[in-house]
């Protein structure tokens, strides 16, 4: 099936400062956007490129032409600074145009030429509304070069050109200067344009229909009359017939002043897009799992290429004034999602882009961003309820863990590691006897699993004598003594018994309590390792079991497990400390300190004994409904310790990595289930919520539901899809039947599919998207 698609392509902003800055081109681009995104008008599917590299503006109308049907009609419009060096050859300046570098931070005409005629469509517009040397002067000009050799540049491609000026000519923003406020008027080609294009006057045969020689006509008509002392110029280069550029609006469509005043939301929405567009375009060559490196520099000057998102958005040129805005959001959305799941981030930006793209014909036509705060919240609230539902089961096999593990980490043998932990602890399953898996390098090359029995505790406080593996994030406590206290640890005298105890026993020691006081933290702080071994304070887990009428029975048992576990004494009062001795403190082989819990492994108590009383409790456990929180698994339970090995500290920290990674994703999987395939799911919940009830009407909210397609054809277009589109189409029909494999690139069953991934990672991306456009909302 035909499209009908439009790149506009506005640069405002530039590094050299030979190159003047410009006001118009921002406003073009959005008022275009604007007229050529109406359905009942150009219907267009328009994608905005602002202030943006070179390399980013010739990546993507690469990306424009590409793979491209006869019938498909395209617009591609720039407006910037035009350039021509000794040799008369033009240049499109960019944002980090240097005039002595033009064929490497500029756009070659020779450039687009090859685009164009390598391009299948013929059925294309390129609208230029270019100033030629660059020279912005008082009075609103952009100084013409002197001369234009469009015809030369541009032959034998099958499109029709029309341009701003002829060869000899400037290029003019509105009538006047620009204001002490920045703020500017439409370039007179561009607001005659869109001036013909939103009244229907550029119909100018009244069949219906806006023609290229109709829109021709009617902006030369315009701006003669204006004495904008331009004089337009057209081409018909190798195509046949007539090109219908759009329709003739309704007769009774204001028309628009020209030129239009800026509104006063355009220029920022446009500008933080533009840098929003920039990252999507760098990042969508990073999805899937075959991903395309982009090109960065390194501190020395060497090129060298990265699939690293948080090293892209880094290098990503920070931009002036809102632009700058746009880069940090960006690297907020990476920074977010990398944090809640460590993956997804290229996915998020992309969606993020689609997004605030689709918002952009509401704003312009002046939409409160609060009106579209609401309508953004419900869909995306709707679409993450469609999300959860479409998990297929609930109850994740072992087989399940390995389909969503695999499409993270490729190592066999640390698959089945992982899985062993997994399966061996029930991490995650939710299941009463849940335990922890920690992580230590070893001296060794292998990766080994082994599981013992162990006791589950509180975070430790944190202290600067505790130093976490910069690897795994995990303090190791090697024959750690335990002190135990049924009470809260409050006073400083009971924390200096506690120092005074480890110095006696010269091992670390952990102080296991109800909780603790300040002071007592304090006491414990100043406790240094010149004084004596380390002493750490472990709160009993907050999940206190609880059953009304039985408190005391219950809270007693927290301390009780531990004192089987390591055979140490409780002390009912804190106060009990101070007459404690080194024969009251009970041990464990190892203490796992970890940000969220501590874990002891290999107990010095009595086993049998600790093993029968969790029996008990798990018992119980299954039994007593009654009980509003019980959770014995954070109590007591199998620990696994996963040892690393490697060739090299390089290989281990590598290996470490995976192994993270594929406990991550298998434990995500076991708690909320797994989806084959994170985009073509996005994909499915925007089709399926176009068809419910309740939702915002608004013309945002379509645009809302088209975005969720995008990080689908992305990644299709990413992996060589010939029909995206198409593909897209298939997917929103047949799932769950069907599912896009892209490392096979093609469209096929979920069972044989790579792509599984877990549903709270998608359900993450849509938390933190929905996050970054309502800040994008309360900044414009």
């Amino acid at each position: 099936m035909a499209v009908r698609e439009a790149l506009v392509v506005a640069t405002s902003s530039y590094k050299d400062t030979r190159l003047n800055q410009l006001n118009s081109p921002g406003l073009d681009a959005m008022s275009l956007s604007e007229v050529l995104s109406d359905p009942g008008i150009g219907d267009y599917a328009v994608r905005p490129l602002i202030d943006q590299p070179a390399h980013v503006v010739q990546q993507e109308i690469e990306r424009f032409f590409k793979r491209r049907k006869p019938d498909d009609q395209l617009l591609l419009y720039m407006s910037c600074h035009g350039i021509k060096d000794s040799t008369l050859q033009l240049y499109f300046a960019a944002a980090n145009t240097n005039r002595d570098l033009l064929d490497s931070t500029s756009v070659p005409a020779v450039f687009l030429n090859g685009q164009l005629i390598r391009c299948a469509s013929r059925k294309i517009l390129v609208l230029l509304d270019c100033c030629y040397s660059g020279a912005f002067k008082p009075g609103g000009t952009k100084s013409a070069d002197t001369e234009v050799h469009l015809l030369e540049e541009f032959k034998d491609t099958g499109v029709a050109v029309i341009t701003a000026t002829d060869a000899l000519q400037q290029a003019w923003e509105g009538d006047g200067p620009v204001t002490d406020t920045g703020e500017g008027q439409l370039s007179v080609f561009t607001a005659a344009a869109v001036e013909g294009l939103r009244s229907g006057r550029a119909d100018r045969d009244g069949d219906g229909w806006v023609s290229v020689e109709d829109l021709y006509g009617y902006v030369r008509e315009e701006m003669l009359a204006r004495d904008a002392r331009q004089n337009p110029l057209r081409w018909i280069l190798g195509g046949q017939g007539t090109l219908k550029v759009a329709r003739r609006a309704d007769a009774g469509s204001a028309p628009l002043p020209l030129p239009r005043p800026l509104p006063t939301l355009g220029s920022p929405a446009v500008e933080i897009l533009g840098a929003v567009s920039a990252a999507a375009a760098a990042l969508r060559r990073t999805l899937g799992p075959i991903p395309r490196k982009v090109l960065l520099t390194g501190p020395d000057g060497t090129p060298y290429g990265s699939t690293d998102t948080r090293e892209i958005v880094a290098a990503l040129p920070t931009g002036i004034g809102h632009a700058a805005i746009g880069t940090g959001l960006v690297r907020d959305l990476v920074a977010d999602q990398y944090a809640r799941t460590q993956d997804g981030t290229a996915t998020a930006v992309v969606l993020f882009e689609a997004v605030l793209r689709g918002l952009q014909p509401a704003l312009a036509r002046g939409a409160h961003p609060t009106v579209l705060v609401r309508v953004v919240s419900v869909v995306l609230e709707k679409a993450r309820a469609i999300l959860f539902n479409l998990v297929r089961d609930w109850t994740t096999t072992a087989q399940d863990l390995v389909l969503a593990m695999q499409a993270r980490v490729s190592d066999s043998w640390i698959l089945k590691t992982v899985l062993e932990a997994l399966t061996g602890t029930g991490t995650g399953f939710g299941c009463p006897d849940g335990g922890y898996i920690a992580i230590a390098p070893s001296a060794g090359r292998d990766i080994t699993c082994h599981i013992s029995e162990g006791c589950i505790l509180g975070s430790a406080h944190l202290s600067r004598h505790l130093v976490p593996d910069e690897v795994t994030g995990q303090s190791v406590l090697r024959e750690a003594h335990v002190l135990l206290c049924a009470e809260r640890v409050s006073s400083a005298a009971d924390a200096r018994a506690a120092g005074s105890l480890a110095t006696l026993g010269g091992r670390p020691l952990l102080v296991v309590a109800a909780g603790f006081g300040e002071d007592a933290l304090d006491a414990f702080a100043a406790h240094t390792p010149e004084i004596g071994p380390i002493c750490v304070p472990v709160p009993l887990p907050d999940s206190v079991p609880y059953c009304p009428g039985s408190d005391p029975y219950w809270l007693a048992l927290q301390p009780g497990i531990v004192s089987l576990f390591t055979g140490a004494r409780v002390f009912q009062q804190a106060q009990g400390i101070r007459t404690a001795t080194p024969q009251d403190l009970g041990t464990a082989r190892r203490a796992v300190v970890a940000p969220h819990l501590t874990a002891l492994v290999g107990g010095g108590g009595d086993a049998d004994l600790h093993a029968a009383h969790i029996e008990r409790l798990k018992i119980e456990h299954r039994e007593a409904s009654r009980y509003t929180v019980l959770s014995p698994h954070l109590l007591a339970g199998r620990v696994a310790e996963i040892a690393v090995g490697g060739t090299d500290e390089t290989a281990t920290r590598r290996s470490i990595s995976q192994v993270q990674q594929a406990l991550r994703v298998g434990i995500a999987a076991q708690q909320r289930g797994i989806l084959p395939g994170g985009a073509a799911a996005l994909a499915v919940a925007g089709h399926r919520l176009g068809a419910t009830v309740g939702l915002p009407e608004h013309e945002a909210t379509t645009a809302l539901l088209r975005a969720l397609d995008q990080p689908l054809f992305a990644l299709a277009e990413n992996h060589g899809a010939q029909d995206p589109g198409a593909l897209i189409a298939r997917i929103h029909r047949d799932w769950p039947d069907a599912t896009y494999d892209a490392e096979d690139g093609i469209t096929t069953t979920p069972v044989l599919a790579y792509s599984w991934i877990p549903t709270v990672d998608v359900l993450a991306i849509v938390r933190s998207v929905e996050a970054s456009v309502l800040t994008y909302l309360s900044l414009i």
